[in-house]
């Protein structure tokens, strides 16, 4: 079905006829105003603009009463500007109120606004200035001058500053403006490129300045404003939005200038700024900042805030009762902290008024904490707020967080909150325990709370329940409650809590109830899985929970183990802690440990290794170790126990039994208080074999002084070593019994001294230990204590009393004996027959590094030695010896270091001695003064000697006085040392008996002596004799060279001759002496007469020198082994008469010698050379010349057979032949005592024909004529 419309149709309108007259009256009218307007402006254009410098007094004077001012204009030029007329002043100046001129202008544009018409006054549409250059200043009352021009002409009258806001547009360009700020005494400050352009629409008003300060304080500044104001005499009426932008600035630098909010003291950086003015005052701002080095105040009672650098937003804003402050994306490093990622919150606060209380919020999606916690002293916060953190000191990272708070924190009535964190931490604080590397999350308000755990490596901190309040777990996963009662009480309830670190490993899971007053009430059951003893005291509750007493004594005793299936329960009133009286509460720790070590009381050994169980069971603890050790000895069936832990005067008991070495017995003695109660006797005993120890222990914890302690230790078969001086005691067997006071030794018996001994003693009534042993002694079994090469000359056995005293002075050991049962082999004055007693008695008083041993031996000796420690031997420092001492005589010990031998003997043989002290290896005293009867040395006897002297490193000095000789001697050890000796007399002494037993011939040196034993030697004897004969003064100079002993010189002085020489004695397997000798003699005959052969020649002068050499040392001259060279020269000499038993060897030659015979014979000259071999001395050309006869001789004289075999020519004189043939025998004679050290003997005084051979001895020589038959035997002068 359709509808058909018809189309809409319009009717004309038609205007009433009454309306008609005044429609046509407006149109005249309009046409009227168009036509005088187009007049007006045809006026204008044509004849008031080309004509207006007519007008510049009016066109001045109106624009002077509009900005107040006058003004003068030095041209006006005039234009169009669209519709409206454009006005050019130049040259225009202004005028200060005084008159005077104040400023110039190059040059301004105005175009008027056709409403000035209407209000009678300029009105400019735009005004530009271009390139101005004036001063703005401001005085110190806070006027502002422009040019020297006041802006307001009065209080309440904006003047030309309203005037500019009346205008549609000003535009500055390029100008340059000093602004001089008297108010603030600030300096000149030029801003120069600076652009301006203002426009204003009514009370709303916009405008945008950017300008360049100087490079000092930044690159450039930005401003614009939108601002809604009437006139500035009303500041509080304006409202708008400012914005401002620094390129680089330096904050510092402004400060002369302008106020910040806040006091800032350094910083550069960029800045934008976003403020909101409401009635007249900032409302809102926002900040991005890029700032680096600033320092900053941010309210007066704050501390002053450094940060390296900040980037960021930040804002704020006021509200009705508070304020609101957030930042975004800021990142901050500050000079000193931790530095602040890329962080973003909000945080509000309002006042309280009235009945209101003051509230806050803070939300965030993440927040870091520890930066902020930081900042937070440098920030304007509520003061509670501040304090809360600072002592918090919040760390970590807090997610989707939320919290908001009613009242005055920390206080605050009511508050929610509610995080995620990871790595949470921060300090104990009042009630709530402190926490560190925390993840989890939480909710709470001021009644309750739930705490989520799922943490790794956290800490908790428990100021209020452990000495160690920070305990480091690896994991912590669980829940916690707490919930508020009231004002005091918080309610803990741990539906489930699993925990563990090195220490230990567990769950737990209870309630605990704290009502604001004491520990509060607790119900919690643990159980761990291992717990390390180690660490035992670290868990201990404090001291107000457990006892002070008990307390220490637990942290200081459990030192070690493990514990397994260690189950805790602690239930009640902790007041009533442990709870003695099981009605009120219930506390029991249980647990098996292995390996525990127990420090039980200081200065005690520790009990170690301990498998056993551990009970605290309200107020008592016991440990019961079925296995450990005390030192190396193992304990079994051992009991700890405090019957009493909260007793005031708690007392420890433990009991058991070791069984070990005896060494570890002796070391728990060392190493507990007992040593000193028995005055460290057992200090160096040491021990070998195994024991049993029975001890009981009971210990004050809180006086150790009045422990009491029964010990009983019984051992068999063990060796035994009281002293390292003293040989140890085999197969002891015994016990020892012991207490806090006394100590005994009970039945203990072994082996000492290679003898049975029986050793009792103990603790001394007046104080100290003392223990006797009684034996018998064996000299074998003595070696221990005298172990000495003179061992070997004692034998037997003897009884004995050894004393081991130890006190408070110090160590006593007494050794005595009769030594009845004992020979000595040793020369006097030490021997003795078995059954001959004589007493010793030895005392050592052992200290820590020296000792001083006292000695007396019958009547035979007393000594005092005083030595030092040197690692493992004693080192003699100074003592005395004795010999032969009266009654009360006591050995003289030097003050310093040395050592003293005085006294008197009848007799020493030193040559028995001296192997022994060889082999004794015994040192020499450092000062001597000796008295003897005879002293046997070297093979000889000295008679009556007295001797004192001296000695030390270097040597040693005596003063000799006896029958045989006297004087000086003195030692200097350097090198192989030098012996000089000044002797004013010396005797060659007689043997002594023993000694003419020795071998003939047998060297006086000892039998091992090679030069290098010998010293170097410097002797001077002014009186030598030797068998009754004065040999004169002798000089003897020799010293080492090599391994040889080199005789520089030797000299033997007298009236009639000198003999001079040196030699060499080369030592070695083949050791032989070597002399080169001069003998000289100005009286040939007195000289044989000292020697002893008187008689024999009379005057005459001679030479005999040459070289010999022997196997063996110097002493003693080796015939066999003897060779060398000699030569004689003799003159001017007469023999006195011939001896009787030539007269036999002159009959054979059948001479007349009897005139010979009576008157002596004279000889001009005797000379000739021998050659020694092997003892055998030859010559080939011995000639004696005289006026009767000249003798030549050669052959061969054996000086150790003391024979001879020569060849003598005789050629006589022409007169007296027989007289010569007598008188040369003795000059052969003569050679023979020369060369071979004795008298030939005559073996020519037969010889009385021209050749002759000579054999046999020297005693009975053979003669036989070699040229002719022999002589008839019945001669009456062969038979005298």
């Amino acid at each position: 079905m359709s509808v058909d419309k018809a189309p809409m149709q319009t009717e004309p309108r038609t205007v009433p006829s009454a309306a008609r007259p005044w429609l046509r009256m407006l149109e005249a009218l309009a046409w009227g105003a168009f036509f005088a307007c187009a007049l007006a402006f045809l006026g204008a254009r044509y004849w008031l603009l080309p004509n207006i410098e007519r007008y510049r007094e009016d066109i001045v004077d109106a624009v002077s009463r509009s900005v107040g001012l006058k003004v003068t204009a030095g041209r006006i030029e005039a234009a169009w500007h669209g519709l409206r007329p454009r006005l050019l002043f130049t040259e225009v100046r202004l005028f200060d109120r005084d008159g005077r001129e104040a400023l110039v202008l190059p040059a301004v544009e105005g175009v008027v606004a056709w409403r000035s018409l209407l209000h009678n006054e300029l009105a400019l549409h735009s005004l530009a200035i271009s390139g101005p250059r004036l001063t703005l200043r401001r005085d110190p009352q806070g006027a502002i001058y422009v040019a020297g021009m006041k802006l307001a002409r009065a209080e309440g009258d904006g003047g030309f500053t309203d005037w500019v806001l009346a205008q549609s547009e000003i535009e500055i360009r390029n100008a340059e403006i000093d602004w001089l700020d008297e108010q603030r005494g600030a300096p000149p400050l030029q801003l120069t490129a600076l652009n301006f352009r203002l426009r204003n629409d009514g009370d709303t008003h916009a405008f945008g300045l950017s300008a360049r300060p100087p490079r000092e304080l930044g690159s450039g500044l930005d401003l614009r404003a939108e601002l809604v104001g009437r006139s500035v005499t009303e500041p509080g009426a304006w409202n708008g939005r400012v914005f401002a932008e620094l390129g680089y600035t330096d904050l510092a630098g402004w400060h002369a200038w302008f106020d910040y909010p806040v006091d800032v003291r350094k910083g550069q950086g960029a800045l934008r700024l976003w403020t909101t003015l409401g009635q007249g005052r900032v409302t809102r701002a926002t900040a991005d900042v890029a700032l680096t080095d600033v320092a900053a105040q941010l309210a007066s009672d704050l501390p002053l805030l450094e940060v390296s650098a900040v980037r960021g937003r930040l804002h704020g804003r006021l509200t009705a009762q508070g304020y609101e402050f957030g930042v975004r994306q800021l990142a901050l490093a500050a000079a000193r902290g931790p530095a602040m990622q890329s962080t973003s919150f909000r945080a509000t606060w309002q006042r309280g008024e009235g009945q209101r209380a003051q509230r806050g919020s803070v939300a965030a999606d993440q927040i870091e904490l520890a930066p902020l916690a930081h900042l937070v002293e440098f920030v304007p916060i509520p003061a509670g707020l501040r304090q809360m953190l600072l002592e918090l000191a919040p760390q970590g990272n807090l997610f989707d967080v939320r919290f908001d708070w009613t009242g005055e924190l920390p206080e605050a009535a009511k508050f929610n909150a509610r995080a995620r964190f990871g790595g949470l931490a921060m300090n104990a604080w009042r009630t709530i325990p402190g926490f560190a590397g925390l993840s989890g999350s939480l909710e709470a308000s001021e009644a309750k709370g739930t705490l989520q755990l799922a943490s790794a490596q956290a800490e908790l901190d428990l100021p209020r329940v452990f000495p160690e309040p920070r305990i480091a777990l690896a994991t912590l996963n669980g829940e916690v409650q707490w919930e508020r009662r009231d004002a005091a009480a918080l309610l803990v309830r741990i539906p489930s809590l699993s925990f563990a670190n090195a220490d230990l490993a567990g769950t737990a899971f209870g309630s605990y109830l704290y009502a604001g007053t004491g520990p509060g009430v607790i119900d919690l059951s643990a159980q761990l899985t291992r717990a390390d003893g180690r660490r035992t005291a670290k868990y201990l509750p404090l001291s107000s929970i457990l006892g002070s007493v008990t307390r220490e004594w637990l942290a200081g005793a459990i030192l070690g183990g493990q514990a397994s299936d260690v189950r805790f329960r602690l239930k009640g009133d902790l007041r009533e802690f442990p709870f003695a009286d099981a009605s009120k509460g219930q506390f029991q720790v249980a647990a098996r440990v292995k390996g525990a070590v127990l420090d039980y009381a200081s200065g005690w050994p520790r009990i170690e290794g301990i498998d056993g169980d551990l009970l605290f069971e309200r107020d008592k603890m016991a440990i019961v170790g079925r296995t450990g050790r005390i030192l190396g000895a193992t304990i079994s069936n051992v009991r700890v126990g405090i019957p009493n832990l909260l007793a005031e005067h708690a007392l420890l008991s433990i009991n058991g039994q070791a069984e070990g070495p005896s060494a570890e017995f002796l070391a728990y003695i060392q190493h507990s208080p007992v040593r000193r109660m028995i005055d460290g006797f057992t200090d160096g005993i040491r021990a070998d074999g195994r024991g049993r120890l029975q001890l009981k222990l009971e210990l004050p914890l809180d006086d150790l002084a009045k422990s009491r302690i029964a010990g009983d230790y019984g051992f068999a078969a063990n060796r035994i070593t009281v002293d390292a001086r003293l040989p140890p005691v085999e197969r002891a067997s015994g016990q020892v019994h012991f207490t806090e006071a006394a100590l005994s030794l009970n039945e203990v018996r072994g082996q000492l001294f290679g003898g049975p001994v029986a050793i009792s003693g103990g603790t001394a009534p007046q104080g100290g230990v003392a223990i006797v042993a009684r034996g018998e002694a064996t000299v074998p079994g003595m070696s221990a204590l005298f172990e000495h090469p003179w061992r070997t000359r004692l034998s037997g056995s003897a009884p004995y009393t050894a004393t081991v005293a130890v006190g408070g002075a110090g160590t006593q050991i007494t050794f005595e004996s009769s030594l009845r049962g004992v020979a000595s082999d040793l020369p006097p004055p030490l021997a003795k027959n078995a059954a001959e007693p004589l007493p010793l008695r030895l005392e050592i008083f052992p200290g820590t590094d020296r000792d001083r041993i006292t000695l007396a031996l019958g009547s035979v000796a007393a000594a005092d030695f005083h030595r030092l420690r040197q690692g493992d031997s004693m080192l003699l420092l100074r003592g005395g010896l004795v010999l032969n001492p009266s009654a009360g005589e006591a050995p003289r010990v030097p003050e310093r270091r040395g050592f003293m031998i005085h006294g008197a003997l009848p007799a020493l043989d030193l040559d028995r001695w001296r192997p022994l002290l060889r082999a004794g290896g015994g040192g020499g005293a450092s000062s001597f003064d000796l008295r003897l009867g005879t002293l046997d040395v070297l093979g000889k006897r000295l008679n009556k000697v007295t001797a004192h002297g001296s000695s030390d490193d270097a040597g040693w000095s005596a003063n000799v006085n006896s029958t045989e000789l006297a004087g000086d001697l003195v030692y200097r050890a350097e090198g192989r040392g030098t012996l000089a000796a000044r002797l004013t007399h010396f005797t060659v002494p007689d043997a002594y008996p023993q000694a003419k037993e020795l071998a003939p011939g047998a060297s006086a040196l000892p039998e091992s002596a090679d030069a290098g034993e010998l010293p170097a030697v410097d002797l001077v004897a002014e009186s030598f004799s030797h068998r009754r004969i004065r040999f004169g003064r002798v000089e003897v100079a020799a010293r080492h060279d090599g391994p040889n002993w080199r005789i520089d010189r030797i000299a033997m002085v007298n009236p009639e001759g000198a003999l001079t020489g040196k030699g060499l004695w080369r030592t070695g397997s083949a050791s032989s002496t070597a002399f080169e000798l001069k003998l000289e003699s100005s009286d040939v005959g007195k000289l044989l007469e000292r020697l002893g052969h008187a008689g024999r020649v009379s005057g005459g002068k001679g030479t005999l020198e040459g070289r010999l050499e022997w196997s063996g040392d110097p002493m003693m001259l080796n015939f066999p082994s003897l060779a060398g060279q000699l030569s004689l020269h003799a003159e001017s000499a007469q023999f006195p008469h011939i001896e009787a038993g030539l007269g036999r060897i002159l009959s054979l030659v059948s001479l007349n010698l009897s005139e010979a015979t009576a008157r002596g014979y004279a000889f001009d000259a005797i000379s000739g050379a021998f050659t020694v071999t092997r003892g055998v001395a030859h010559t080939e050309d011995l000639k004696i010349r005289s006026s009767a006869a000249e003798v030549t001789m050669k052959g061969d004289i054996d000086l150790a057979r003391e024979s001879q075999n020569l060849q003598v020519r005789v050629v006589p004189s022409v007169r007296r032949g027989v007289t010569t043939i007598a008188t040369i025998v003795n000059p052969a004679i003569a050679l023979g005592v020369a060369v071979g050290q004795a008298v030939l003997k005559d073996p020519f005084g037969q010889i009385f024909s021209a050749e002759y051979a000579v054999s046999g001895s020297w005693s009975d020589p053979k003669v036989e004529r070699t040229d002719v038959p022999p002589p008839d035997t019945t001669d009456p002068a062969f038979r005298n």
